[in-house]
């Protein structure tokens, strides 16, 4: 009786979070579809206007932004990767009370308001030469998505056997050679959640593009949706068309990456 009352509870729990996801989905596709004097997101479009879609992609410029948007997710992924594991590992075989010290100062990250350092960020990034560019939007990025995959790494170091280590010190393994040959292969199902996180962040950035970049042929996707919206009237169907159409590459890699991430977040031990 009471692992079937479980197994309701969790279905039940499944599919009210199904529903929160798929309804604005949805939503989405459905006013993507229609015109704007038709507009009626709790109905199915009679005549599905498909052209909305292309018609986003030309009227609002996309193209530029989509490539804007990719190169500065591929930066700020692979550098906050690089950083975090790196750090990561400093962490773990670290002075235990430094360690524990340094550990709790990136865990702030957490915790403090992600907009509490926009204006010495941008002074900054003006006194460097690099307001308004997009190696400057990767750095504000990489600083503000460090750390959760420092806390995952950390932890998941945690997990590994210091004999892994020891063994390959006694073959002759130097620190690098060691990480790069032994330990950070391990990593993968981490690694895939650290991705996987960095890049939504980075793809879906609103705030941070629209404050670090002023030219219109340098922004990216989420700033660049504005476009459809004017002071005195608004093209709902391809707003939403072009919504969709930008969240289309992140589900396409979350579909990739979906069983990594649930054994980096699940998992997280070594084995074998």
């Amino acid at each position: 009786m009471t692992t079937t009352l479980q197994k309701t509870s969790i279905y039940t729990v499944l599919i009210i979070a199904l529903i929160i996801v798929l309804v604005p989905m949805a939503v989405m596709v459905s006013v993507s579809l229609q015109t704007p004097s038709t507009i009626n997101p709790l109905s199915l479009p009679k005549d599905p206007q498909w052209s909305n879609y292309t018609e986003a992609f030309r009227t609002g410029n996309l193209l530029p932004y989509f490539g804007n948007s990719i190169l500065v997710l591929v930066m700020t992924t692979a550098a906050a990767i690089g950083v975090s594991v790196l750090a990561a590992y400093g962490l773990h075989h670290g002075k235990r009370y430094k360690s524990d010290a340094m550990s709790t100062f990136f865990l702030m990250g957490l915790i403090l308001p992600a907009f509490s350092g926009t204006i010495p960020a941008f002074l900054v990034l003006r006194e460097i030469h690099l307001l308004n560019t997009h190696v400057g939007l990767s750095l504000i990025q990489i600083a503000s998505g460090l750390a959760l995959p420092i806390f995952l790494y950390v932890n998941f170091f945690k997990t590994v056997p210091t004999e892994i280590e020891e063994a390959a010190l006694v073959d002759g393994c130097g620190p690098w050679r060691t990480f790069l040959k032994i330990i950070f292969p391990l990593t993968l199902p981490i690694t895939a959640t650290c991705i996987i996180v960095v890049a939504i962040n980075s793809w879906n950035d609103f705030f941070n593009p629209l404050v670090y970049l002023s030219s219109p042929d340098m922004r990216t996707l989420p700033v660049g949706l504005m476009a459809f919206k004017s002071q005195y009237n608004t093209n709902w169907p391809q707003m939403f068309a072009g919504a969709a159409l930008v969240a289309l590459p992140i589900i396409i890699l979350y579909l990739f990456v979906q069983r990594f991430i649930i054994k980096g977040l699940v998992g997280g031990a070594v084995k074998g």
